[in-house]
């Protein structure tokens, strides 16, 4: 018996850290039925967040990801070093953007930003009876602006009350050389408790570069 119980504390002791730990979940993703079109592009990666480390990091990861599906991209961190993605601009400014990015071959762009934070507080309970089973880019760029089994054991029952801070992010991919509308695909994402950009980074870009696989959604 002393066995089943030290089981049933170790399992719901790691589902209590594994609950804390951080989330990358898809929300909602769009593409154009003829995104294979834009995969010659060559694509900027521009990464709106408030720190130059946090922005440095998805740039990198975007480019990664990118690239191993053969797609060209640069970071606009290495390519643009004094360019400014937190600094408000007007469409005129936006519009001379894009033309300096065309001059240097750039005909496609990939922005993420973020669009809203906020904490929630969660409450969860442990303990009781566990049984033997445990189971247009410039329109955009203009408009979001950011400037940063056994018989079964008791437990006593007790409860956890934390926060979790949730970041929504949205990356959305332009190919300049289309007429009218550039957007070619859209993916928003909720990262819960994210402890640094380099530990979301990786599974963020992952899922944003999904968008040019055949058989995803």
């Amino acid at each position: 018996m002393k066995k089943i119980v030290g089981l049933s504390t170790l399992l719901i002791v790691m589902f209590m850290f594994a609950s804390c730990g951080p989330s990358v979940s898809v929300t909602d993703s769009w593409k154009a039925p003829d995104i294979a079109e834009s995969k010659s592009d060559h694509f900027l990666v521009m990464a709106r967040v408030d720190d130059v480390v946090g922005r440095q990091r998805f740039e990198q990861e975007i480019v990664k990801q990118f690239q191993a599906r053969g797609v060209d991209a640069v970071e606009s961190y290495k390519k643009f070093p004094d360019l400014n993605l937190n600094l408000k601009m007007t469409p005129d400014q936006i519009d001379a953007l894009v033309d300096d990015l065309k001059k240097e071959g750039i005909n496609g762009i990939v922005l993420t930003v973020i669009k809203d934070m906020k904490t929630e507080i969660n409450t969860t309970t442990t303990g009781g009876y566990h049984g033997g089973y445990y189971g247009g880019f410039n329109g955009y760029y203009g408009s979001y602006y950011s400037p940063y089994g056994y018989g079964g054991s008791y437990m006593p029952a007790s409860s956890r009350t934390y926060e979790s801070d949730i970041y929504k992010l949205e990356s959305v991919v332009f190919d300049l050389d289309r007429p009218g509308d550039q957007m070619v695909a859209v993916i928003s994402v909720n990262i819960t408790d994210p402890k640094s950009a380099s530990e979301v980074a990786p599974k963020y870009s992952e899922k944003l570069a999904k968008q040019f696989d055949e058989k995803s959604k």
